[in-house]
């Protein structure tokens, strides 16, 4: 007896990507419901630029400084923004000029990356460790070290949702 094969593979609980090589690849992604991972147009705004130094601080900019597509997750959410990260201290999981995707209203849980922005202005991407009493607690990469803000000093905590290569 012949043994049947399947004519198609096994379903899984894995979004299959569909990548159409004629269109643009950030306009082509899409989950196998048909959903695009990416607005078809450059509707969030960069507000990030590099500062000098070698520590990733970056300035958040009332205005655009650039713009990108916007990902499945800030459809629809007020507010959103990107910010081009810069620096080396957080890699291996952000890389210098990669775009990382903030959502301004989640709020951070531990072991999640966040931007942080200063009464200064100026911002941190970081890993989310914890509030304590009167400092905020997290984490940089390169060099490993714990890195502590007081509460006074910090204007906003805001979720990373994900990034991209530039």
């Amino acid at each position: 007896m012949m043994k049947q094969y399947l004519k198609q593979p096994p379903k899984t609980s894995y979004p299959v990507i569909h990548i159409d090589p004629e269109k643009s690849l950030k306009r082509s992604y899409q989950i196998d419901n048909g959903h695009p991972l990416f607005g078809k147009m450059k509707d969030l705004p960069i507000r990030g630029r590099a500062q000098g130094g070698d520590d990733g601080n970056m300035i958040i900019e009332e205005q655009p400084i650039d713009w990108t597509f916007r990902p499945a997750d800030l459809q629809g959410v007020h507010g959103a923004f990107a910010v081009f990260v810069t620096g080396n201290s957080m890699q291996p999981k952000y890389a210098n000029q990669d775009i990382a995707y903030i959502h301004p209203h989640k709020q951070p849980r531990a072991g999640r990356h966040v931007l942080v922005e200063t009464s200064s202005h100026a911002g941190f991407i970081k890993q989310f460790k914890r509030w304590d009493s009167d400092e905020l607690v997290l984490q940089q990469y390169n060099p490993h070290k714990e890195i502590r803000i007081p509460r006074a000093d910090v204007r906003r905590v805001m979720l990373v949702i994900g990034s991209i290569d530039a």
